[in-house]
């Protein structure tokens, strides 16, 4: 449940199908088409202790429910789907970060940004979904990532009792029939080449920066959670807020990089769907 990276290459791509292919939606069923934008307030990069403001691009295409291209999946497929076990395959990109994105990052240098193959697992368990996410950085870190949680999405009609309205959406489509809230927690493995990158400061790092040299080693980088309410408006309309919180733990919070373990962000999107 990861939110969207408002930095994602694929942004514009989207922007140019939707203008140029503007008659299949509505000729055919199996496409579906998301555009919008939101504003969020999030971490300058993971263990900084100061905030910025973002915009956030809404945009993507599905055929048939099961091949997609967005903002914040990138390019996939799901590869697998027996109702209860599902398996997406991706390709989306890593931006990596810039000296430049905050000053205490200076005499760092710049981390390489790479595009990564994605696999994802997916469990439902009645309202729960357990998942696994592989992500293997194709360049820039040359990194392997693993992050394992459990999400829900609940209809505000079941918290209050109320049958009516509280069917979820079918297969493939974003959300339920109404107002929901969702619900995630997770925590995020990665390799020594990912740490070392982000977190280990290097002898010639040192002497730029004035920071002390600092070995960054494989093991879990943080844990989070994520608290999300979506709103329908009408049949096209939505309205989608959400809120992650996550805590550098290991060699992550002990960097010297690290300002401040605690990694936030919050924004709001409205898009619309046709």
């Amino acid at each position: 449940m990861n939110y969207i990276d408002c930095r994602n290459g694929v942004a514009g791509g989207l922007l140019m199908a939707i203008v140029t292919l503007p008659g299949i939606a509505s000729a055919q069923d199996e496409w579906e088409f998301v555009i919008g934008g939101g504003v969020g307030y999030e971490s300058k990069y993971e263990g900084s202790d100061d905030m910025e403001a973002t915009f956030l691009p809404v945009a993507g295409i599905t055929w048939k429910d099961t091949v997609y291209l967005s903002t914040e999946d990138g390019l996939g497929a799901v590869v697998y789907d027996d109702n209860n076990f599902t398996v997406n395959v991706s390709f989306n990109y890593e931006w990596g970060r810039d000296e430049s994105d905050s000053s205490d990052l200076k005499g760092l240098g710049d981390v390489d940004g790479a595009p990564t193959l994605n696999l994802s697992l997916e469990y439902d368990i009645g309202p729960v979904t357990p998942f696994v996410e592989l992500t293997r950085h194709l360049g820039g870190t040359d990194s392997l990532e693993a992050s394992f949680g459990v999400e829900t999405m609940i209809p505000v009609s079941a918290l209050m009792g109320d049958g009516s309205g509280s069917r979820m959406a079918d297969s493939g489509d974003e959300g339920p029939d109404g107002p929901a809230f969702m619900a995630g927690i997770s925590t995020t493995w990665s390799d020594d080449k990912y740490m070392d990158s982000y977190f280990g400061i290097n002898s010639t790092q040192s002497a730029r920066s004035g920071l002390s040299r600092f070995n960054a080693g494989s093991g879990f980088k943080s844990v989070g959670a994520e608290l999300g309410f979506v709103y329908p408006v009408g049949e096209n309309w939505e309205i989608l807020t959400m809120v992650e919180y996550s805590q550098l733990i290991g060699d992550a919070a002990d960097s010297p990089i690290s300002k401040d373990d605690s990694v936030l962000f919050g924004g709001v999107t409205v898009s619309y769907k046709f």
